[in-house]
């Protein structure tokens, strides 16, 4: 994706965006997650982050076990998009509806 810049807007440090920098070393997810009373330490490797969240959440469901594929992938993105057509533009939903039964 072409952006006119790639580092975080929500905070002043102005970091270099990534998925661990997005989700939990920015001060803005920090305080999401310290709000349901997570304290993520920043300085970890992100797997023991994870297992840290997920240990002090103490919920019997969390997202694991799961092997990706490009076919699971596929399907969860056609039925996300899917939803998409219920908000879209009425003259924009056949075209869309068309594009997604090609996949």
């Amino acid at each position: 994706m072409d952006l006119s810049s790639y580092t975080c807007e929500l905070c002043i440090l102005q970091k270099m965006l990534n998925v661990a920098y997005i989700f939990l070393r920015c001060n803005f997810p920090k305080a999401c997650w310290n709000s349901i009373g997570i304290l993520v330490i920043t300085t970890r490797p992100i797997l023991q982050i994870i297992r840290q969240i997920k240990n002090k959440l103490t919920v019997p469901f969390f997202m694991e076990g799961i092997d990706p594929s490009v076919k699971m992938c596929k399907s969860k993105f056609k039925y996300e998009f899917s939803l998409l057509l219920h908000g879209a533009r009425p003259a924009l939903v056949p075209s869309m509806n068309v594009w997604l039964h090609t996949l």
